[in-house]
């Protein structure tokens, strides 16, 4: 348990949480801010507890950063669940911890 506990907490360099809309006005600088968090050792996050819509545009970015297989999706509501469903992308989203 205390590992599960450990690996959870990460530096702040290591997590991603933008706020507001990820739509295609915003995909090149989420596209930038994503290539500098996987410029990090080890494990990343990304925490969308902040997002209120996204396209689909940044749908393709964070699947294509999760191909790396150390970025972690958090904080996600149902609604961008839905939207990743919508495109069918829901297999890249974490089911560890489920939508918040």
């Amino acid at each position: 348990m205390k590992e599960k506990e450990a690996e959870k907490v990460l530096p702040p360099d290591s997590i991603l949480k933008p706020i507001g809309d990820l739509s295609i006005f915003e995909a090149g600088q989420f596209h930038e801010d994503l290539l500098s968090l996987l410029q990090q050792e080890g494990p990343v996050e990304l925490n969308l507890s902040e997002v209120d819509r996204m396209d689909s545009s940044s749908i393709q970015l964070i699947v294509a950063a999760t191909r790396s297989g150390r970025l972690k999706l958090h904080g996600y509501s149902s609604q961008i669940r839905d939207r990743f469903e919508q495109i069918g992308f829901a297999q890249f989203l974490s089911t560890e911890e489920g939508a918040s």
